[in-house]
């Protein structure tokens, strides 16, 4: 059973991933002169920049991110502990694509606000949903420990 969550749950990031590549090179090619390169957290004017490919930073390492975190977690972890119980690594596993999918949704929140304050539509991020979805992702470790006790006691 917990083998099939971990698959959807690698679906979904691969989803998220995708979805994040065609918003990025859909909106790149519609994006006016002058865009933002960075979304300001503070408060301060956002500076415009030319339209340059630097634009795609975001996407690109977004991908790399997802592209390290699967390689330790599904390639390199297995290896190297071949004594943890299938049922730990199984939920270690669950708990970083979990994870994994927070962290793609504020990137995709962050690379929307950018395409939005370009065109003009936004100020910025959406602070509430940003830091909601960080508040999630520290949720989600007291939720992990709990179900790892319960798993070593059981």
């Amino acid at each position: 059973m917990k083998k099939r969550a971990n698959v959807l749950l690698l679906s979904f990031n691969l989803i998220l991933l995708a979805i994040s590549w065609v918003m990025a090179l859909y909106a790149y090619a519609r994006l006016p002169a002058k865009i933002p390169l960075w979304v300001n957290f503070f408060g301060r004017e956002t500076v415009l920049n030319e339209k340059s490919p630097v634009f795609l930073l975001y996407i690109l390492v977004q991908t790399l991110l997802v592209a390290v975190i699967l390689y330790f977690i599904l390639i390199r972890r297995h290896r190297e502990n071949p004594d943890k119980s299938l049922a730990i690594q199984n939920l270690q596993k669950e708990f970083v694509l979990l994870a994994l999918i927070f962290v793609q949704l504020l990137f995709i929140h962050v690379q929307r606000s950018l395409i939005l304050m370009a065109h003009g539509v936004e100020r910025g991020i959406r602070p509430f949903y940003f830091y909601s979805v960080i508040g999630i992702l520290f949720l989600l470790i007291p939720l992990y420990r709990m179900r790892l006790k319960a798993l070593r006691k059981g």
